[in-house]
This record gives structure tokens, C-alpha cells and sequence, in this order.
């Protein structure tokens, strides 16, 4: 989780986030334990997060380099997301006196708000959402009255006091002091590129898997073959490959070297390939799988 300010009125936009991630490692119900008391304010230092996650025997990764915040010409955007078995966004979108706050999960929209006006708008876990609101109460009056710069440096002097081992050191600020004209079309357009990306990733998941599937499936011991016409001639539950990709050339029947007669048994032991009949070696400039 992270903080996002966005603020949007008839002086502009501004939008300023933090840029952590974390990620844990353990047992599920010590890693909720832990994150109970991070996103409740209990733990509100690195060293306090480290000494707890030790205790509850949890890996805590720490990455200080997130992009959450962006500027899209005149559009701004803010986003915090949660990447498990699904993965789900929650997306502000800010210009001149408009708004609009979308749900994502995984490639579908589930919730979608847009207002004009004026507006304050903070994406954070409880505590610290808590924690930021209750500092801008503090300015609301003036706000409306501020420049965007001067509103940026308000947001930036009231993260830097917020002190919670959620936050990263560093924030981003950004800020627009006119409309973006055709406001829903930009939405659509980032959207439209999240899940492009979305779709591409998927597609190299798919073909990792498959990759890692045939890797698996080199054999390492047993008898694969017979010498015919001086081929390998490979037996029916076996197959050879020219390289580990996605959609591998498939042979039954291969080009063989070393000292061997027809009919030949070629195994593998060890992960080498010999000549069963005597020990010595014989290669191959293909993979041998199982199929």
C-alpha cells in the first residue's frame, strides 16, 4: 500500500505519491499478522517493520522505485495496485476541475466515478489516509485560494511529516493548470495501453510456461533410441528438439556422431549419451524430451 494526494479545482490539478512497494514472504497467517499491524500505524519504521517481520518469521522486500505517480500532458494519474491471484488497480485521473477514480481488476473496469467542481482525492490504507485528511482539514479554507505550485509544496510538506514504514523517503509532484479538452478519450487511451500491456504479458507468461514445460521434460537417464541407416532413430515416447523455445522444430530422427554399428541401443546415463553396447560417446546437436 501507499499514499496518493490528488487535488483538482479551477486553479488546476496536482497529484503527489509516494514510491514504495513492498512484498512479503511467510505463512499466509503471519504474513496477515504482520501487515495488520503495518496498515494499522503500529509499526512506523523501517527498523520497527524489520525487527517484527524477523519475529513472525517473514521476508519483507522493499522496492523505493515504484512509478505511482504520472503526467500525461494535461492529464494527471495516481496509481496503487495489489498483484496476487488477481490483480487489482484503483486509478485517479485528475485535470482542471475534473476527476475520475476507476476500480480495475485484472482487465475489467469494476467501479468508475467521475465529478467536476472541486475536489480532494487520497488512496492510502486507513492509517494513513487518516493521518493526510486530518493534516488538509487544516488547509481547506486556503486551498481554493492557492496556487497549483503552492498546493504542490502544501501536499509535499504534509507527506514529509507523515512518518510510516509504508512510505518510501522519496515523493513525486505534479501539476497542471489547464483542462485536458477531450479528458474521457486520455482515460481511455492510458487505460487502453494497461491493457495492451496486460495482454502482452500474459502471452509471455504462456509461452514461459511453456518453455519451463520442455525444459522439464529433457531426459536424463534410459535407453531413447537405435542406430538405423546411421540416424538416431528415437523411440515412440521420445522426440528431439533443435532449441528450448515456445514452438521448437521437431524430430524423430537425427544426425548422430562417434563410434557405433546398426542397430545400437543409444542411452543416456549421467546426462550423457553413450552407445549402450560399449560406453563410448555419441553426440547429438539436438535436445532429446520426453513427449
Amino acid at each position: 500500500m501507499s499514499v496518493i494526494i490528488g487535488y483538482y479545482g479551477k486553479n488546476g490539478a496536482v497529484i503527489a505519491g509516494d514510491s514504495r512497494n513492498l512484498l512479503f514472504k511467510g505463512i499466509k497467517s503471519n504474513r496477515e499478522k504482520l501487515e495488520e499491524l503495518l496498515y494499522s500505524g503500529k509499526i512506523r519504521t523501517d527498523e520497527e517493520l524489520m525487527k517484527k517481520a524477523s519475529e513472525f518469521d517473514v521476508n519483507v522486500y522493499i522496492n523505493d522505485s515504484e512509478e505511482k505517480v504520472r503526467i500525461l500532458g494535461n492529464l494527471l494519474c495516481g496509481e496503487i495496485k495489489s498483484i496476487g491471484k488477481d490483480s487489482k488497480r484503483r486509478r485517479m485521473y485528475l485535470s482542471k476541475e475534473k476527476c475520475a477514480v476507476l476500480d480495475i481488476e485484472n482487465d475489467q473496469i469494476t467501479n468508475k466515478s467521475v465529478k467536476t467542481g472541486s475536489g480532494i482525492v487520497v488512496f492510502g490504507n486507513k492509517y494513513i489516509k487518516s493521518l493526510v485528511e486530518s493534516e488538509i482539514k487544516k488547509y481547506i479554507k486556503d486551498i481554493l485560494k492557492m496556487s497549483v505550485k503552492e498546493i504542490k509544496n502544501l501536499f509535499e510538506k504534509i507527506l514529509e511529516k507523515t512518518e510510516n514504514a509504508t512510505l518510501s523517503g522519496k515523493f513525486e509532484y505534479y501539476f497542471v493548470e489547464t483542462y485536458e479538452n477531450n479528458f474521457e478519450m486520455a482515460v481511455e487511451d492510458d487505460l487502453n495501453e494497461l491493457f495492451e500491456y496486460r495482454k502482452e504479458l500474459s502471452l509471455k507468461m504462456v509461452e514461459m510456461q511453456k518453455v519451463m514445460m520442455i525444459a522439464d521434460k529433457i531426459v536424463k537417464i534410459g535407453d531413447v533410441g537405435k542406430i538405423e541407416n546411421g540416424n538416431l532413430v528415437l523411440y515412440d515416447d521420445f522426440l528431439a528438439i533443435d532449441k528450448i523455445c515456445p514452438e521448437p522444430t521437431i524430430y524423430c530422427e537425427i544426425e548422430i556422431t562417434g563410434e557405433f554399428i546398426e542397430g545400437d541401443v543409444i542411452t543416456i546415463d549421467n546426462e550423457s549419451l553413450k552407445v549402450k553396447r560399449t560406453g563410448n560417446p555419441v553426440v547429438v546437436e539436438k535436445i532429446i524430451c520426453k513427449k
